[in-house]
């Protein structure tokens, strides 16, 4: 289904929030199972030679997989602060370039044999960006995209019911997001139509299932990386994560685990 913007925030206002939480970002976001980098790998035939650019770097954790690699990498970022980050990271890559812009309006003469964006498509004008990316990719070029998705998947889905009703009462706008989370099968039918067949060709989806566990201090922290809860205001967002962590640490002895699915698009683009 086509990304949903929440009522507590355009998608631009949601886009930029990350940059205020650059830090927290870096240390609180989950990265991607190895599979996902080694199937855009095998599957796309990248190598040393092989010119590449990536949508949203964010602070650096994907480019770095693939900079060990010895793939040569060009990188655009919207946030200046992530941009920072992801420069530290990736200092002892000398074939990662990192440019702050956004790519909505960002133009360059370049061309690419694959573009990918790890949790950053879905942020990218929707009327634009197949357009704009297959504009910059060569014929026949691959695009990835892929993005870590909260399920249900049998490891917290007491904790999520109980953890429901406090967002009904603390941030009623949030509530029906988090009430709609997928099972590990459903979850694919909402990723489907994500790329349309207007620029590229009939993509391959790939789902990979994992879970990570919480304490309740960490797991509020992660919730503070999220656009939505970073525009809550902050009196609000406070009573949010309090009454969580209470849950947590009152009944669930301290910590969650909870699961995810990571899901890989990738679709080569039409001659």
């Amino acid at each position: 289904m086509p990304y949903e913007i929440h009522s507590i925030g355009t998608r631009t206002e949601l886009r930029q929030t990350f940059d205020n939480v650059a830090n927290l970002y870096d240390e609180m976001r989950p990265s991607y199972p190895e599979e996902v980098f080694s199937d855009v790998v095998a599957i796309s035939g990248a190598g040393p030679t092989t010119r590449i650019l990536e949508i949203g770097c964010g602070t650096g954790h994907a480019t770095q997989v693939f900079a060990a690699k010895d793939l040569a990498i060009h990188c655009v970022e919207l946030g200046a602060n992530m941009a920072a980050i992801a420069r530290q990271r990736l200092a002892q890559y000398e074939r990662v370039s990192i440019e702050v812009a956004d790519f909505d309006i960002w133009t360059t003469a370049s061309r690419y044999d694959l573009v990918y964006s790890a949790t950053a498509y879905h942020w990218l004008n929707p009327a634009t960006r197949e357009q704009r990316i297959a504009a910059v990719l060569e014929p026949a070029g691959w695009l990835a995209i892929w993005r870590n998705r909260h399920i249900r998947n049998g490891s917290c889905d007491e904790f999520l019911d109980e953890a429901h009703v406090i967002y009904a009462e603390e941030a009623p706008e949030l509530v029906k997001k988090r009430a709609m989370l997928p099972g590990p099968h459903e979850v694919v039918e909402t990723e489907r139509d994500e790329l349309t067949d207007s620029y590229f060709g009939e993509p391959e989806l790939r789902v990979y299932l994992w879970s990570r566990p919480y304490t309740a201090a960490q797991y509020v922290q992660m919730l503070n990386t999220h656009s939505d809860h970073q525009l809550l205001a902050s009196d609000r967002r406070a009573r949010l994560f309090d009454r969580l962590t209470a849950l947590i640490d009152g009944k669930y002895g301290g910590s969650v685990t909870k699961d995810y699915a990571t899901l890989l698009q990738m679709a080569r683009r039409k001659d």
